[in-house]
């Protein structure tokens, strides 16, 4: 697990790193793609404030009005403040309202730091993308609650999935004009027949997260000089749904790069589209078919139909087998109960990392819950993980409330408890309620929120 650090304020100290390579050398590195080529239509990725948590200290470059808790910077040559320790707003690669402006965030703790200039450099503009995205189109998002409850264990619709894949990734691959558009329309059917069979609000959930993260995905691909993304063979498990259109987004626009090189400007237009509706128009009068046809292969076709019965059939047994993981787990564990009257409440947390297990939700990299008695917040940084299992009420795993949260972790956790008022401030997790029942066990210690 890990800490949610506090807010510190005041001068900067002597304990600031002399030489913060990882967040100068990203920071500098987006200056250097950001005037060597354009990514979007009215895009500037220079335009947006950014925010990078080095595991020591929080830097923010460009920013208009930065917070009285950041001291200017003379380290850099880009204008620059910086504080110490990680800013609360700063939690993920993500964006956030930091002194009231919006700004991209990127993390570069703990392993992060190994990466490249250019790949953190690549982040930050695809981060930067999402604060446009929301400035200029705020409708292209998802219902994240979509998410959990879509039918992932349906081998059909899993095998239409993987086709409409495939077809796509032969699509990129080819080099011929005729044969790309001819399998871009193959994507096109294996979708439609898809959607038809599925319920709105699923192919709501994909549309939404092609056009905020595929294109997110796209423009950051671009800042690395790419000109398409690669969609594995096996295509993506069954429960990767979100993870998969942030891919498949991606895919069609490159597609698209090469049938209509105007398509950016009018989706930039006409941003009611969906990207896959852009590509079907695009594909009106595209070079023609040849005359062989594009089907894919009966053998492999058969293959994927075979490969997504099998892997459909295993996301329950997936589940169960997570779950028992997760509660035999050592370390130790804080779990806060809430009774039905007043449940906790999700305020924050990473779609990117959750994983719908046998009886809940495990989240293992961000969480923050409360209702009006109790605030938690759990977070992983550096080099100590985070994992916490939500049990929800009602028939949303998460968005009817949540009965009772375990956080689970290596660390003793520090308790501080006076009569009905219980705090925690340790390695990943930082929690203040009041009216609670706290037992403090072997290795666990419980946390009860009592009715009112």
């Amino acid at each position: 697990m890990s800490v949610l650090v506090a807010l510190v304020s005041g001068s900067l100290t002597a304990s600031l790193p002399a030489q913060p390579a990882s967040a100068l050398a990203a920071a500098r590195e987006v200056e250097r793609i950001a005037i060597t080529r354009s990514f979007w239509p009215g895009f500037d990725p220079l335009a947006i404030p950014l925010a990078i948590y080095d595991g020591k200290s929080t830097w923010l470059f460009r920013h208009p009005s930065p917070p009285s808790d950041f001291e200017p910077s003379s380290i850099s040559s880009i204008r620059s403040h910086v504080r110490d320790g990680r800013h609360p707003a700063v939690t993920a690669n993500s964006s956030a309202d930091i002194g009231g402006i919006p700004t991209a965030t990127l993390l570069v703790d703990g392993a992060r730091a190994a990466d490249s200039a250019r790949g953190l450099a690549a982040t930050a503009i695809h981060e930067s993308f999402h604060v446009f995205q929301r400035q200029h189109h705020p409708h292209w998002q998802a219902n994240e609650g979509d998410l959990f409850v879509y039918p992932v264990d349906d081998a059909n619709l899993l095998a239409l999935r993987r086709l409409e894949s495939e077809a796509l990734r032969e699509a990129l691959a080819t080099a011929s004009p005729p044969r790309a558009a001819c399998l871009g329309r193959l994507t096109i059917d294996y979708r439609t027949k898809r959607f038809a069979a599925m319920d709105s609000a699923f192919s709501a959930y994909e549309r939404g997260t092609e056009l905020n993260e595929g294109l997110a995905t796209y423009v950051e691909l671009l800042a690395l000089g790419r000109t398409t993304v690669d969609i594995p063979v096996g295509e993506f498990p069954a429960v990767d749904v979100r993870q998969r259109s942030y891919i498949i987004g991606a895919g069609i626009a490159f597609l698209l790069d090469g049938i209509r090189p105007q398509w950016q400007h009018s989706l930039e237009a006409h941003d009611r589209q969906r990207l896959d509706e852009v590509l079907a128009g695009a594909l009106v009068g595209a070079a023609e078919s040849p005359a062989e046809g594009c089907a894919l292969p009966a053998a492999r076709v058969a293959q994927i139909i075979e490969g997504a019965r099998r892997d459909a059939g295993a996301v329950a047994t997936s589940r169960v087998g997570r779950r028992k993981a997760f509660d035999s787990a050592r370390g130790w564990r804080v779990t806060v109960i809430a009774f039905g009257g007043q449940p906790l409440r999700a305020r924050g947390f990473d779609p990117m990392n959750i994983e719908r297990v046998n009886g809940g939700l495990l989240h293992t990299r961000f969480l923050h819950l409360e209702n009006n008695r109790c605030r938690m917040t759990a977070i992983d940084e550096g080099s100590v993980d985070m994992v916490a299992l939500t049990e929800g009420l009602g028939p949303h795993p998460l968005f009817n409330g949540v009965r009772r949260v375990i956080i689970a972790g290596p660390v003793s956790p520090v308790v501080s408890h006076d009569g009905g008022r219980v705090s925690i401030d340790t390695n990943g997790l930082q929690l203040e309620c009041t009216g609670a029942r706290v037992d403090v066990r072997p290795g666990e210690v419980v946390i009860t929120l009592m009715s009112p």
